[in-house]
């Protein structure tokens, strides 16, 4: 089954970012330190308080993916937090309010 890319919503961060704001579902990540020791984490939610959903931590200077087996459904909005070390974060979600 083919899927239509115009339902899938990218963003490479390099800062702290809200991607979305409503339901979504995250369905990637990649990671790129820029040093040794490198920290980020993913949460449900559009700040720092929501729920974490994947922190990133490396102590090598390797990239870190997230590839969950299934969509991780985010029911309040889809917030990056980039901590230390970090060049930047590819992300890729899905809005369930799509109306294309």
């Amino acid at each position: 089954m083919e899927q239509d890319s115009r339902l899938y919503s990218w963003a490479w961060v390099t800062g702290d970012q809200v991607l979305s704001h409503k339901r979504c579902e995250l369905i990637f990540a990649y990671c790129c330190p820029s040093a040794a020791s490198c920290n980020a984490t993913i949460y449900n939610g559009e700040n720092d308080q929501g729920d974490p959903i994947f922190g990133f931590v490396g102590s090598t200077k390797d990239n870190i993916p997230f590839a969950p087996p299934v969509p991780v459904y985010c029911r309040r909005g889809l917030f990056v937090d980039v901590g230390s070390n970090v060049t930047g974060i590819l992300v890729q979600w899905r809005e369930l309010e799509y109306k294309g």
